[in-house]
């Protein structure tokens, strides 16, 4: 008998630059359309918990005809630190064109933390990513924010002059001394590109800062033109006290063009970073399935 946390799931192998990539299907089999979920710095197939939950809230309302898909990034759990966005979207990209290939009618992009900045990269027009039929971002953080609460802001500061210097003199890929990251990176090689990348105020990982001029925000925003649905987790313990997540998903919403950000756009209640809670998580499934009965 298996035990309470064996779970099934289909695997994909598909063609990909990340060599014997695969993508892991939960859900309804032989459904019509595709849920993909992109994770977080340090994330890979099934370790954020609400995915299974959320795979099973799919197969329980057929009128969807979604499945759920995970898949291994070049990035995925500790490679995240000699890697770049571009890398990510070059692993979706490739993704997406197999699932076309194997006549999914609808693919939807849902990302968890860094996986939010993924799918705003995605979306620029500079790559020619094949189309996608909505997005999802749950957890949209600010990294640079989020590092600053664990280090401070003039160690924080320091460590990105120490990385440029490194990125100046043709170092870039050299990696940071460990005293030189917050203690939850301390584990994880980064080179000095990808650490500027994903704590300098000009970073180019740097898409969800509150205090983004506006004319830099909504071109990113702008970039989207397929249904979006933005949710901040209401307790994320990565972003500091002072931001309304509420007033910022707002005005998100306002910088995009016109009609494409969901009403369901919000916070998730009493949601930690990972949606961890009971209530949130259902919450959070709720609210993703109707969006999903939205796309058309």
């Amino acid at each position: 008998m298996p035990t309470p946390n064996t779970f099934t799931t289909i695997v994909h192998p598909f063609p990909s630059p990340t060599s014997q990539a695969c993508a892991y299907e939960l859900g309804p089999q032989n459904a019509k359309n595709s849920l993909v979920f992109i994770g977080g710095l340090g994330d890979g197939p099934h370790s954020v918990p609400y995915t299974r939950t959320l795979a099973k809230r799919l197969e329980e309302d057929r009128s969807l005809s979604y499945s759920f898909f995970e898949f291994r990034l070049k990035s995925s759990y500790s490679a995240f630190g000699f890697t770049r966005l571009i890398d990510d979207v070059a692993d979706i990209a490739a993704l997406v064109k197999y699932l076309r290939s194997i006549g999914k009618e609808r693919v939807v992009l849902m990302g968890h933390s860094t996986g939010c900045q993924d799918c705003l990269e995605y979306a620029a027009p500079t790559h020619d990513a094949p189309a996608v039929d909505g997005y999802i971002l749950q957890a949209p953080v600010c990294d640079r924010d989020a590092i600053a609460l664990d280090m401070g802001n003039e160690h924080l500061e320091e460590s990105l002059k120490a990385a440029k210097e490194l990125i100046d003199t043709g170092k870039s890929h050299e990696r940071m001394t460990l005293t030189q990251l917050p203690d939850f990176m301390q584990d994880t090689p980064i080179s000095a590109w990808r650490w500027y990348a994903l704590a300098a105020a000009d970073g180019e990982d740097n898409y969800f800062a509150p205090d983004l001029r506006d004319e830099v925000a909504a071109s990113y925003w702008k970039r989207i033109d397929k249904p979006l649905l933005m949710l901040h987790s209401g307790n994320d313990e990565f972003v500091p006290d002072s931001v309304d997540k509420k007033a910022l998903i707002t005005h998100w919403r306002e910088l995009c063009n016109p009609g494409i950000a969901s009403e369901l756009s919000g916070t998730i209640p009493g949601a930690t970073h990972k949606v961890e809670e009971p209530a949130a998580e259902d919450w959070l499934c709720s609210t993703v399935a109707k969006f999903l009965q939205s796309i058309k």
